[in-house]
């Protein structure tokens, strides 16, 4: 009787809910991976009523990522995402959002590589989920920077399984929020994303009590660069087109397909909402018949 109870448990267990995970992207180093999960219960998936897909541009995503900030266990400040996985991590985040379903969860994990004293060496990880609530992106953090076991026999790989769920457990850290970001318990924080505030450059790190400026590629001119007696302009709301052109604009740019100037000069074009002129005219909507 007891054997057949325990079959019986495993065979309930087997048709519960599974699983499912896509890959989306992996950076060239490894170090950065996204995916897209959701569970299936009798062969369809468990609803879950996101409002995705949805297209975000990698730099408006860059400009979110960079600004979650974090306070450690001694209630000290520091920047969530470590500079070097911004742009990665944008990419990928980017690209899962305008795959995903409404049931689907996008995942994002980062690696880091440590070394103390010259001689030894540790690797963190940080692993987050996003997912779509209009107004609000959310984002929701596993762990942040997690020191990983090093296995003996695995000794060069990071073994590491993102949660089935958010840890229920009270996390060593906590997400602090600052100006349109909602607090989501300890864990999160929800971005109104589609705000011109994000089309701005941001401060990403402080190192050694100094603050380090990095600039992101814009969607708005920064500040600084603004000639004296020229008052500042209103942030563009932009269209999801619009996003799209500046993602495929910043691509080509990176890879070294047109220069600087032309790079300003069709920037400028696609800001004003002139895609066509710009080279983006197959991403304006159809007109209505």
């Amino acid at each position: 009787m007891r054997i057949a109870c325990s079959v019986l448990a495993l065979l309930l267990a087997a048709c519960g809910p599974k699983l499912v995970v896509q890959d989306v992207f992996e950076s060239e180093d490894r170090d950065v991976k996204v995916t897209l999960r959701h569970n299936v219960d009798g062969g369809e998936p468990v609803p879950r009523g996101y409002d995705q897909p949805v297209t975000i541009s990698d730099v408006r995503v860059a400009h979110i990522l960079a600004q979650v900030t974090h306070l450690d266990a001694e209630e000290q400040p520091h920047p969530t995402i470590r500079s070097v996985h911004v742009y990665p991590l944008a990419e990928g985040v980017s690209k899962a959002l305008q795959a995903a379903g409404p049931d689907d969860e996008v995942i994002a994990v980062a690696f880091t590589r440590e070394r103390r004293f010259g001689i030894f060496t540790f690797d963190e990880v940080t692993s987050f989920r996003v997912t779509m609530q209009e107004p609000m992106l959310n984002i929701d953090f596993f762990t942040i920077r997690e020191k990983l076991e090093k296995d003996p026999k695995r000794r060069n790989e990071r073994v590491y399984a993102v949660p089935p769920e958010l840890p229920e457990r009270a996390s060593s850290f906590s997400i602090k929020t600052s100006k349109l970001q909602v607090p989501r318990g300890r864990r999160g924080v929800a971005f109104e994303w589609r705000d011109p505030y994000y089309a701005r450059p941001v401060s990403l790190t402080r190192r050694g009590g100094r603050l380090k400026r990095r600039t992101i590629l814009m969607e708005a001119e920064p500040e600084e660069l603004r000639p004296e007696g020229v008052e500042a302009a209103p942030s563009p709301v932009l269209r999801n087109a619009q996003l799209r052109a500046l993602d495929r604009l910043d691509a080509s740019r990176r890879r070294g397909e047109i220069q600087e100037e032309e790079f300003q000069r069709r920037r400028r074009l696609v800001l004003e909402g002139r895609l066509e002129e710009a080279g983006y005219g197959d991403l304006e909507p159809e007109p209505d018949p």
